[in-house]
């Protein structure tokens, strides 16, 4: 019996990929949803969302692309440390565009050219560029003036920008005032709520087909307590919850579960709001291979049980 069949769930409810089927309308949560709905009816030029790492904005992007409509075309750009002609050509070539350019006057005119033809077909075009806070000054500077392509009833392109707090501190130097004097909408995801915590784990369960399992209040408030509310380490704690429950044959998670599932993660993030990484090299082996054995040797204690039963 695998460690699904065990909980009867169709899948991992705690993975830590962003998963927009997963995505759980926290406050802010709803409003950056809303807000990304909202910048592309009225064809605003800027958005900017800002979190620290695991708050789920790639969670909250992926699920605004899913909803779009037929007439929104977009490049999403995921490794955007690029200086200003190569990260054009990186745009280009994700929307579909192949152009052949001796200069990049002669590309900036003829992208000009393919987003003028977009608007005649009654399409809208977005950029969208996580991790922003690594886009080069030089590069943001390209993308304001970008935003400056329009027609004389709206812009020809909208640029979204996802980051960590650092891109707001990028966004504030002097020769960047400009730029963001432009962006008049912005929201900070903000960690989630002791209350919106228990939400989201039983959200969570449900649409990995809930199962038989039971989170104690404690252990919720426990694993709050951890994770300071921020989604992604919630995941790693509850995930890490749950094998130690089934190494006991348990269905209800505990406050003991909790601290069992603390002891992989790496201390110096614990209760810090920045947690950019969970486990550390070798207690992270060796937390692996106890519960790897641990697991195998329930396995067949189980097995041996069916047989003798």
């Amino acid at each position: 019996m695998t460690y699904l069949e065990f909980f009867g769930l169709k899948e991992d409810p705690f993975k830590i990929t962003p998963d927009y089927k997963y995505f759980y309308p926290s406050k802010t949560h709803r409003i950056a949803d809303n807000l990304l709905r909202y910048v592309v009816k009225h064809g605003e030029g800027f958005c900017v969302i800002v979190g620290e790492p695991g708050t789920g904005k790639t969670t909250v992007v992926r699920k605004f692309i899913s909803s779009l409509a037929d007439n929104v075309i977009y490049a999403l750009i995921l490794t955007p440390k690029l200086e200003p002609e190569e990260f054009l050509k990186v745009v280009l070539d994700d929307l579909g565009v192949h152009i052949e350019a001796d200069s990049k006057h002669d590309l900036l005119k003829k992208f000009r050219e393919f987003l003028e033809k977009k608007v005649e077909e009654g399409k809208r075009v977005l950029i969208i560029v996580d991790e922003a806070q690594n886009l080069p000054v030089e590069t943001l500077e390209e993308l304001r003036l970008l935003s400056n392509l329009e027609t004389p009833n709206e812009k020809l392109v909208q640029i979204i920008l996802l980051g960590q707090p650092e891109l707001d501190d990028k966004l504030k130097l002097p020769q960047l005032r400009q730029l963001n004097q432009r962006i008049t909408n912005r929201i900070k995801l903000l960690p989630l709520t002791e209350d919106e915590t228990f939400r989201y784990i039983y959200h969570r369960l449900a649409v990995a087909g809930k199962g038989n399992i039971r989170f104690t209040d404690k252990a919720i408030k426990r694993i709050y307590k951890y994770s300071k509310g921020i989604p992604r380490l919630i995941n790693v704690l509850a995930s890490r919850s749950l094998m130690s429950a089934f190494m006991t044959g348990s269905f209800v998670i505990k406050p003991e579960n909790v601290d069992a599932a603390k002891e992989t993660l790496n201390p110096e993030v614990i209760g810090e709001s920045t947690l950019p990484s969970v486990f550390t090299g070798k207690k992270a082996l060796v937390y692996s291979l106890i519960i790897a054995n641990v697991v195998g040797i329930m396995y067949l204690v189980y097995k041996l049980l069916l047989s003798e039963g």
